[in-house]
């Protein structure tokens, strides 16, 4: 029975890079940034649902069972982030290619904003990127936490000139323009750190582990 299931599976997984490969072959004849980004795409949506990484597993998951190793991905993962963030800067900058960064400004409605999403997360069971990848799977319940997705997206987007009017917003920060691009990264790079060895220290303290 096992041998017949993973032969079923075997077939499966090489009809599914056939597949792939003739769709990524018919799009680099339309267009090569296309087929990048599909391939990318791909890519990605694979590994998020090898790994089951996901914001609200890495935020909810410490408070509801002590587990924080998704916490820890999570905080390798602006560790990264932040690192290659600088070196393109950096290179940008010794090549004279001029940057332009999107440095939003603060309100009332972010705050507000990201309470009901923080609490949509929860209630749907996952973020943007793990909703989809459930789509994916096959549950349909999904459906309906990206319909409300999609709504809350378009409501944010049609009334958040009314935030700014009545609440106003705070300029946003770059640290950077601040402190320096080496004072900053010290110091991002050290709270990153420190957080997680707080991860690491709650999981043993819950699980023993």
């Amino acid at each position: 029975m096992e041998h017949s299931s993973f032969r079923s599976q075997w077939k499966w997984n090489i009809g599914f890079i056939l597949f792939l490969t003739l769709l990524l072959t018919l799009l680099s004849q339309i267009s090569i940034s296309l087929t990048l980004i599909t391939a990318l795409g791909i890519s990605l949506g694979f590994v998020l649902q090898k790994s089951r990484f996901c914001l609200v597993s890495a935020l909810r998951d410490p408070i509801l069972i002590g587990m924080t190793q998704l916490t820890r991905a999570f905080l390798l993962l602006l560790g990264i982030s932040i690192l290659g963030f600088a070196l393109v800067s950096w290179g940008a900058s010794q090549r004279n290619i001029p940057l332009v960064l999107n440095v939003f400004p603060m309100g009332v409605h972010t705050v507000v904003g990201g309470l009901l999403f923080g609490i949509g997360m929860v209630l749907a069971g996952g973020c943007t990127s793990g909703i989809l990848m459930r789509i994916g799977e096959g549950f349909a319940m999904q459906w309906v936490a990206f319909f409300g997705l999609v709504v809350g997206v378009v409501l944010g987007e049609r009334s958040v000139i009314n935030w700014r009017n009545a609440f106003g917003e705070w300029p946003g920060i770059f640290l950077p323009d601040i402190l320096g691009w080496v004072p900053t990264l010290i110091l991002e790079i050290s709270a990153l750190l420190a957080l997680w060895q707080l991860a690491r220290w709650w999981q043993k303290k819950q699980l023993g582990e």
